[in-house]
């Protein structure tokens, strides 16, 4: 990032810039999210059973 080094319009389009690789970084974060949320509660369930089948 130049901030300060340009000119207004060159600060909005930098600014522009940074906000659109902004926005796709949290869009793969929330996907990530997703995937990683249905495998965890998968382990549990399958971690919980193995639990449970073991007690008795």
């Amino acid at each position: 990032m130049l901030f300060g080094k340009t000119d207004i319009d060159g600060q909005m389009s930098e600014i522009n810039l940074f906000k659109e690789m902004l926005k796709n970084q949290i869009k793969k974060a929330e996907e990530e999210k997703k995937k990683n949320a249905k495998m965890y509660k998968s382990l549990g369930t399958i971690i919980g059973l193995s639990i449970v089948i073991l007690l008795l």
